[in-house]
């Protein structure tokens, strides 16, 4: 599962990115944030971070992946098999186009509850330019991910 989540930074005139890569048991494989220097609205925000998610999945070697997001309207126009017209349409072709280049690759909507640590990390890369981590819970989202962890178990 690849959350992604972003954040709008009006202040900064930036926006954040958070994303988080599991296994089907809940373990966190790989995470990203990263800020763009670019203020943008939510919806082009989210589809921004989609495709920087499609992207961070395909250089960690993941080969099958199920994209989560919590923005319904995204996830509705990248599984839209017919153009997207809309002001995000360049980006959520993008999107269609890295998705693939995966053996598998789906898109799902989730509640904006199940994607907290996305959401935190997204939040917390105001004023980080990129950090990644690989089989390593960052600390920010390490209490979310042990709360999780202990719903699972």
């Amino acid at each position: 599962m690849v959350n992604v989540d972003a954040a709008v930074f009006s202040q900064s005139q930036r926006m954040g990115i958070g994303i988080v890569i599991r296994n089907h048991l809940g373990v966190v494989l790989a995470a990203k944030r990263r800020y763009v220097n670019q203020e943008v609205n939510p919806e082009l925000a989210e589809a921004m971070a989609m495709r920087c998610a499609l992207e961070f999945a395909e250089e960690a070697g993941f080969q099958s992946i199920v994209v989560a997001s919590d923005c319904e309207t995204l996830v509705t126009k990248v599984k839209n098999v017919a153009m997207d017209r809309s002001q995000i349409g360049a980006i959520t072709f993008d999107i269609k186009r890295g998705a693939s280049k995966f053996v598998s690759c789906l898109f799902t909507n989730i509640n904006r509850s199940c994607n907290e640590a996305a959401h935190v990390l997204a939040r917390s890369s105001e004023h980080d330019c990129g950090s990644c981590w690989f089989n390593v819970v960052p600390d920010v989202i390490r209490t979310i991910i042990c709360n999780e962890q202990s719903l699972i178990e």
